[in-house]
C-alpha cells in the first residue's frame, strides 16, 4: 500500500523549473515622474513564472523570465506535465486493480 502512496505525492514537484505558469504581464516601475505612475500606462510585456513552493509551507512564488527563454521553458513545462498526466493515468488503473484484489481478500477471506 505504501507503494501507491508515494506514487501519489510523487505527482508534486517542488521545482520551480519544473512546475508552475508562466504569465505576461505589465508593471509600474516605481519613479515618482513615471507615465506609468502619472498616466497609468505600465510598462512591459514582462514574463514571470508563478509555483507553489511546497518546501515552505505551499506559498505562491514568483521569477521574472527573459522573453529569450520562455518557450524554451513552456515545452519544459507542458513535457512535465504530460508526463504527469501518464503517470497518474497509470496510478490509477494500478490502484484500482489493487482495490479489487483487497476487495475480493476481505469478500473470500
Amino acid at each position: 500500500m505504501v507503494k501507491y502512496i508515494d506514487m501519489a505525492y510523487s505527482f508534486r514537484h517542488t521545482d520551480p523549473e519544473l512546475t508552475g505558469i508562466i504569465r505576461r504581464e505589465r508593471v509600474k516601475c516605481g519613479k515618482k515622474n513615471c507615465c506609468c505612475v502619472i498616466s497609468g500606462k505600465l510598462h512591459g510585456d514582462y514574463f514571470y513564472l508563478y509555483w507553489r513552493d511546497y518546501k515552505n509551507g505551499g506559498g505562491l512564488k514568483k521569477q521574472y523570465i527573459p522573453r529569450d527563454k520562455v518557450e524554451k521553458l513552456r515545452q519544459q513545462l507542458k513535457a512535465v506535465k504530460d508526463k504527469d498526466m501518464e503517470e497518474k493515468r497509470i496510478f490509477k488503473s494500478e490502484y484500482g486493480a489493487f482495490l479489487q484484489l483487497v476487495r475480493e481478500e476481505i469478500k473470500y477471506g
